[in-house]
């Protein structure tokens, strides 16, 4: 069952259109699990729609000016379909079932994540970065093996995981299929996998992160170029 979910920020902002392209993918796989988000974003979405209705044409102008309108907007004009080029969700549809990839993922894997450019971080954990067009965040699927440990590492800046299959755990808690985890500058953990099953999460960075351990230090520039190359 999914406990985590996106704050009023990200719902209200996806919804208007006016997240950016790398964190509006990470919201709208998660729609595709959680029936209350994707009815929290419907509800927006039909405020915004008749908020327009009852704005003259004379008086919009001014109120996107001030930022309110565009707040509003309908998903139509989302950042997701604009700048990356995969379909905005669908809002009132079923979440995906099984071990299926949430719509806005297969488009961005073009339906096989096993196609995607990994690359190997020791034994429990690999890494595919995706080009989504965000030139601000890093976004990528990670694979930790079953019962695999991340490297412990500090967050620079905001990190946004969705958990695709499987589940983690770190100091925290545990995190399930679904789940919309959101880290922020300055907090440190280890994730790790459940014995059961890999976990595959995807992730959008706002900056690399530090890893605690002297050797992935070291190997850091290394697997930053690595990541860089790919996702230009």
């Amino acid at each position: 069952m999914v406990s985590f979910h996106p704050d009023s920020r990200f719902l209200t902002d996806f919804a208007s259109g006016s997240l950016a392209t790398s964190e509006a993918i990470c919201v709208a796989a998660h729609l595709e699990f959680c029936a209350k988000c994707r009815a929290h974003v419907q509800q927006l979405s039909d405020l915004g729609a008749q908020i327009m209705t009852r704005i003259e044409p004379e008086e919009a102008v001014d109120a996107d000016d001030e930022g309110f309108a565009r707040l509003m907007q309908k998903i139509d004009d989302d950042a997701v379909h604009q700048q990356a080029e995969v379909p905005a969700p669908v809002v009132s549809a079923a979440p995906a079932q099984g071990l299926s990839l949430p719509r806005v993922v297969q488009k961005l894997a073009q339906g096989s994540i096993q196609s995607l450019n990994w690359v190997q971080l020791g034994k429990s954990l690999r890494i595919a970065p995706v080009n989504v067009g965000d030139g601000v965040r890093q976004t990528s699927l990670y694979d930790i093996r079953a019962g695999g440990q991340m490297p412990e590492h500090e967050h620079r800046g905001e990190e946004i995981t969705v958990l695709l299959k499987g589940s983690f755990s770190d100091a925290e808690g545990k995190y399930v299929r679904g789940d919309f985890v959101v880290r922020h500058a300055g907090e440190k953990h280890q994730p790790t996998a459940t014995m059961d099953t890999d976990c595959i999460c995807l992730v959008s960075l706002e900056r690399p992160v530090k890893p605690s351990s002297i050797w992935y230090r070291l190997l850091e520039p290394f697997v930053q170029f690595r990541l860089s190359g790919f996702s230009n």
